[in-house]
């Protein structure tokens, strides 16, 4: 039960960040891709500290894994950029 209410909000918080992103520069999309790259990975390792059921376990550890290569992946991205400061 907690699980489905955590991925409701995580889906709406979601639609907003599409939404907000319409108008963007590339660099400020990269920026706010990069955002919601960080809240997925703690939203996914938020979740592994919660969860018991060992099927879960294993789903969750694939999508932690997942939530660290796309961050990283983006991160290079920003860094390629030559984007100044820190803005996450």
């Amino acid at each position: 039960m907690a699980f489905e209410s955590i991925a409701n909000v995580a889906e709406k918080l979601y639609g907003q960040v599409v939404k907000a992103q319409r108008g963007l520069t590339e660099d400020e999309q990269l920026i706010a891709s990069i955002k919601k790259a960080r809240y997925d990975l703690e939203r996914a390792e938020s979740l592994f500290n919660e969860i018991t059921s060992p099927e879960m376990i294993d789903c969750i550890s694939y999508d932690i894994m997942a939530a660290k290569a796309r961050y990283s992946h983006l991160l290079k991205a920003a860094k390629e950029r030559q984007l100044g400061g820190n803005p996450l």
